[in-house]
């Protein structure tokens, strides 16, 4: 698992922390989630979710060149 942030219009999660435990082949992050002082198993739709992981890539192998 990865700890990721997670944003997603539909349930209103706008950069929340959480951990990435797969990409489902049927288009779906399955992830855990904090609500309500639990933690909760939520698929969420690739189509309609932007993840991002928590730790900073360190090192670029050169091939990727950002603006």
């Amino acid at each position: 698992m990865k700890k990721v942030f997670i944003y997603n219009e539909l349930l209103g999660l706008k950069g929340s922390p959480g951990m990435l435990r797969n990409i489902d082949e049927k288009g779906y992050y399955d992830t855990i989630v904090k609500a309500k002082e639990e933690k909760h198993r939520i698929l969420l739709p690739i189509s309609q979710t932007v993840i991002i992981y928590s730790e900073p890539v360190i090192e670029m192998d050169g091939s990727i060149e950002l603006e």
